[in-house]
């Protein structure tokens, strides 16, 4: 079910068209120049083909199997390191997510919640150049390959460390702070990211992108919260249609909902207002009734998984 006037009230569609994906991984209307390499099986950004080139990691095999770096997570066939790399006085960070083929569970468990595999790293790209084609900020790509199964994916390191999910919890979400007037001064920077997230989640529902993960540790703020620098993150389950479905959507705001429980009740409904663009209506109950039953869903599920 696509979503229309009828449930969500439209704002303005976006400037710049999506446009689909062509064979070799190219999404239209993003501001980088990509590169094709090693006879197709590695694409670069052309802005960091120095580094790679410095570093002798312009093929899939010499950048899948970079020796060090920081092993950040590791999850099934999928791994996350922190590479530091050198051109001469230039030094620059980067995180490279390497993909294993996926094993036949891994493909067919998706298929029992009525869901699509996506399985390697060709995802992620897509989804990281189709949010700079419609404005929205994320990740900077740097590099994409697949040959034979194996595929990665590496982004520029943000320097950021702090999620939106950290913040709620240290500063919005603290209900008797330990200094006078503390939850007074972060009020306006609360609610001026609320508008923020609220833009951005709208914007990217406008552009067919779900992304399907989308808490709020997936939202990284770079630098202090006040500049309202909002990155989205981890855009590996992002799906993309020329319209959203709205069950996708719902999935999308309840996870925002559960994640932000820290905050209250109002804080949450005011985001709902401003991603509908408009003053609730008394047909909007229902759409904040699916929302919240999801959001329990959510909660019940990670109580019992443990997670």
């Amino acid at each position: 079910m696509a979503y229309g006037g009828s449930q969500i009230a439209a704002l303005p569609r976006p400037s710049k068209n999506i446009e689909p994906v062509s064979g070799a991984g190219l999404v239209a209307g993003h501001p980088y120049a990509i590169e094709v390499c090693d006879a197709g099986r590695l694409l670069i950004n052309a802005r960091f083909r120095r580094m790679l080139e410095a570093n002798r990691l312009t093929t899939f095999a010499a950048l899948f199997h970079v020796a060090g770096g920081e092993l950040v997570r590791a999850v099934g066939s999928r791994t996350t390191t922190r590479v530091d790399l050198q051109a001469g006085a230039d030094e620059q960070t980067f995180f490279l997510k390497r993909h294993r083929p996926a094993g036949l569970f891994e493909r067919l468990k998706p298929l029992f919640h009525l869901s699509r595999s996506i399985v390697g790293a060709r995802n992620e790209w897509e989804a990281i150049l189709r949010f700079h084609a419609a404005g929205l900020p994320t990740m900077t790509p740097v590099a994409f390959g697949e040959f034979q199964g194996h595929s990665l994916v590496m982004t520029q390191d943000l320097k950021a460390d702090q999620t939106l999910l950290d913040w709620v919890n240290e500063t919005a979400g603290n209900r008797r702070p330990a200094v006078p007037n503390e939850a007074a001064d972060s009020r306006p920077i609360k609610r001026e990211l609320i508008h923020r997230v609220a833009a951005i989640s709208r914007r990217m529902h406008d552009c067919g992108l779900c992304h399907q993960d989308f808490y709020l540790n997936h939202l990284l703020c770079c630098g202090d919260p006040a500049r309202l620098d909002v990155r989205v993150i981890d855009l590996g389950r992002v799906r993309w249609r020329p319209k959203s479905s709205l069950r996708s959507i719902v999935k999308d705001l309840a996870q925002l909902d559960y994640s932000a429980r820290g905050l209250s009740c109002a804080d949450r409904l005011r985001f709902l207002r401003l991603y509908l663009g408009r003053p609730f209506r008394p047909a909007d109950r229902w759409l904040v009734r699916w929302i919240v039953m999801k959001s329990k869903h959510i909660a019940a599920h990670t109580a019992k998984n443990g997670l």
